[in-house]
């Protein structure tokens, strides 16, 4: 445990001498495998003396208490919680301000969780530090949620998987959580953004908020500027047609801005439009939090192809063409050609059962049951298999360590 907190300052302090900038936290993230600082142990506060009453889950829970899970009475006051995973007042803080300025102004106020300066640990079961009462106030709350995640090689840096990946643990007796009757949205923020650089963080952020939230807005911010890659640029317009007719990577960098045949905006005009766009989202959010659950539509911006519930244009292709699923919500489709354009059709009905959802969650769990039973009978069997693999891989393999020979 000592080595573990050794290490944990340590990699506070080379995050540190990197910068706090997104790329600085971004390219030590990537040479040590995590994306979080996390504060010196002894300025910690005991994550017991932290915890309340609804802290942690409970994996021993039955089927039978899983499904009589009801959450607890409705709070009087609303508020939305902002869960930040980008560095300490960088974009995606910066995004989120100005969607409190937008809920702000409709009366709903704002609490910001600034992850990259808490305590995350990436080790799953170790719950000494501060993802308990992330999961708490983003899982828990009697609050619209707001996730803003960045971008850094590709898809959501390791700083918010660390979060997504330990949420499992707030289920059992909080399995309430993924009945929908909350709402949220989500902000993605890239850097290159080109060529579909940032396309996998949003379907990991809504992983997360699928689970307990309807979501009502989502903006992904591509930093480039472009106007091909950034679809709130588009709204009221047609799609960009052209995209696909060139990639930014075959083109010379300094014809890039040029490239579509389109006048782009310079950096300051873009970040005043993101600005804005960030109001709306949050002013959307605050009007959404209003409504009957069964009344919130989506408001944000979609491609052709958008999944209907998380609205990730991400399609997943089990077999073969054309039937096709999304790989977050497990809603089903069929790739039709209707007069020469090809669109998908959703099976809306699986809109009621999502994966994430109560209902589904208390499938899987039953069926996970079972399997583990199943598995059970032949574990004798399975380890000897394993350790015999073990035995035969001595002679042509060997654990390396740094420092080793």
């Amino acid at each position: 445990m000592e080595a573990l907190k050794m290490f944990a300052y340590n990699r506070r302090k080379l995050l540190e001498v990197l910068g706090k900038g997104t790329a600085g936290i971004g390219l030590a993230s990537s040479f040590l495998g995590v994306g979080c600082a996390k504060k010196e142990a002894e300025t910690q506060q005991p994550a017991a003396a932290r915890g309340g009453a609804r802290r942690g889950g409970d994996f021993q829970a039955s089927m039978e208490d899983r499904s009589k899970s009801e959450p607890p009475p409705r709070s009087a006051t609303k508020k939305i919680v902002a869960l930040v995973c980008g560095s300490d007042a960088g974009n995606c803080e910066t995004f989120v301000r100005a969607a409190a300025v937008g809920a702000g102004e409709l009366g709903i106020p704002t609490e910001i969780i600034k992850a990259s300066t808490l305590n995350v640990n990436v080790l799953e079961g170790n719950n000494d530090d501060d993802v308990p009462w992330i999961h708490e106030r983003t899982l828990l709350d009697d609050a619209a949620l707001i996730c803003a995640v960045p971008c850094y090689h590709a898809r959501a840096n390791s700083l918010f998987y660390a979060i997504n990946e330990r949420m499992l643990g707030m289920m059992g007796r909080n399995q309430w959580m993924c009945k929908i009757f909350r709402v949220g949205a989500v902000i993605c923020v890239g850097g290159s953004g080109y060529d579909g650089w940032l396309n996998l963080t949003a379907p990991s952020v809504e992983i997360y908020m699928q689970h307990t939230r309807k979501v009502v807005d989502q903006v992904n911010y591509a930093f480039c500027g472009l106007r091909e890659w950034n679809l709130w640029m588009q709204q009221g317009q047609p799609l960009t047609s052209n995209t696909h007719k060139q990639r930014v990577h075959d083109v010379p960098p300094d014809q890039i801005r040029n490239m579509f045949g389109e006048t782009q905006v310079g950096y300051e005009e873009w970040y005043r439009m993101a600005i804005e766009r960030a109001k709306q989202l949050g002013r959307n959010v605050a009007n959404a939090m209003n409504m009957p659950i069964e009344e919130v539509k989506y408001l944000g911006e979609e491609s052709g192809v958008s999944c209907p519930l998380c609205h990730c244009n991400h399609l997943h292709v089990p077999e073969n063409l054309p039937y096709i699923y999304c790989p977050v919500c497990a809603i089903r489709g069929t790739i039709v050609t209707d007069k020469d354009k090809m669109k998908v059709e959703w099976v809306m009905e699986d809109t009621k059962n999502p994966r994430f959802h109560f209902n589904m969650q208390l499938h899987h769990g039953q069926y996970l049951q079972l399997d583990g039973q199943r598995r059970l009978k032949d574990k004798a069997s399975t380890d000897a298999l394993k350790a015999s693999i073990f035995q035969q891989s001595e002679s042509f393999s060997k654990i390396i360590t740094p420092g080793s020979a």
